[in-house]
C-alpha cells in the first residue's frame, strides 16, 4: 500500500516542512528500499539525492542571475535558515523544554532568542540604511523588542513558522540595499561595523545557534537518521535559491520531494 512517508499529517505543518518530516524517518533499511526512476529501480536514499541535484540546478540557474550584494549575502542566511529548519522539523515537543545540562538553554529559548535576534538585526540595519546623518548611529533602544524575549510558545512547527516569517520579513526589506549604503556607518555589540558588515551577521547567527541546537539534541540523547542529515543539506539549497529570490523554483524542488515520497512504499 502507498502512503506518504512521516504518519497522520498535522495541519499546522506545512507541505514542505511535512516533506522533512517523512526524510527524518528514513533510516538506513527504509532508504534502501526500492524507488524507480525513469523506468529503473534504484532505491529511496537516490529519490533524496536526486531533490539534491534538481535543488542544486535550481540554485545554479538563480545564481547566475543579477542580484544585489545584499540579496546574495542575506541568501547566506537563507540557506544557513534551511539547515536550521531540517534539524528540527518534527522534533518531539518532550525535547523542546529539557535542559541540556544546569545553566544552559533548552531548545525553545534558543530558538525563541533567535527569533528576537532576527528581528533585531533587522530594524537595526534597515535603520543604519534609512537614518537621516543627524540622527545617532545606534538605533534607540527603546525602538528596539527585548534582547531576552519571553519563550515562543507552541510546537516546533508554530516556532518554525514564527522564524519562517521573520526571515522573509528580513528579505523583504533588506534584500535591495543600495549600494551605496552598504558602506554606511553602523553599531554591533559596540563595535563600529557598517551596513554590510550587518547583512552578513544573519548567516552567521543562524549557524552559531544551529550549532547550539545540535549540541543540546545530542547532550539530550537525540540522533539524527541519515535521512534527516540528507534533508538538511537539501533545505539548506533550497532555502538559498528562494534567497536569491527564485521562490517559484523553490516551491518546485519542494514539491517534488513531496511527491517522490508520497511514492515510496513502505
Amino acid at each position: 500500500m502507498t502512503r506518504a512517508i512521516g504518519g497522520r499529517r498535522n495541519e499546522n505543518v506545512s507541505e514542505f516542512d511535512a516533506a522533512l518530516i517523512g526524510c527524518a524517518a528514513l533510516d538506513e533499511e527504509a532508504l534502501a528500499r526500492p524507488w524507480t526512476w525513469r523506468g529503473r529501480q534504484t532505491d529511496v536514499r537516490y529519490a533524496l539525492y536526486r531533490t539534491l541535484e534538481d535543488a542544486q540546478e535550481a540554485h545554479v540557474r538563480a545564481s547566475a542571475g543579477e542580484h544585489p550584494e545584499s540579496r546574495r549575502i542575506l541568501a547566506l542566511a537563507q540557506h544557513a535558515f534551511g539547515a536550521l529548519r531540517g534539524l528540527v522539523a518534527g522534533l518531539p515537543g518532550a525535547l523542546l523544554d529539557k535542559t541540556p545540562r544546569a545553566g544552559e538553554w533548552p531548545l525553545r529559548e534558543t530558538l525563541s532568542h533567535m527569533l528576537a535576534v532576527e528581528q533585531r538585526y533587522a530594524l537595526q540595519t534597515r535603520y543604519a540604511v534609512d537614518r537621516a546623518d543627524r540622527e545617532p548611529i545606534r538605533m534607540p533602544e527603546d525602538r528596539l523588542p527585548p534582547t531576552a524575549p519571553t519563550n515562543v510558545g507552541g510546537e516546533i512547527e508554530a516556532i518554525l513558522a514564527r522564524l519562517t516569517e521573520a526571515r522573509a520579513e528580513t528579505n523583504r526589506w533588506l534584500g535591495d540595499v543600495a549600494p551605496a549604503a552598504m558602506t554606511r556607518p553602523a553599531v554591533w555589540a559596540g563595535y563600529d561595523v557598517d551596513v554590510r558588515f550587518r547583512l552578513h551577521r544573519f548567516a552567521a547567527h543562524v549557524v552559531e545557534h544551529t550549532i547550539q541546537c545540535e549540541k543540546t539534541l545530542l547532550a539530550l540523547g537525540w540522533r539524527q537518521t541519515e535521512g534527516r542529515r540528507i534533508a538538511r543539506r537539501l533545505a539548506a539549497v533550497i532555502g538559498e535559491v528562494e534567497g536569491l529570490g527564485a521562490v517559484a523554483d523553490a516551491r518546485e524542488v519542494e514539491a517534488r520531494l513531496a511527491e517522490r515520497l508520497a511514492s515510496v512504499r513502505l
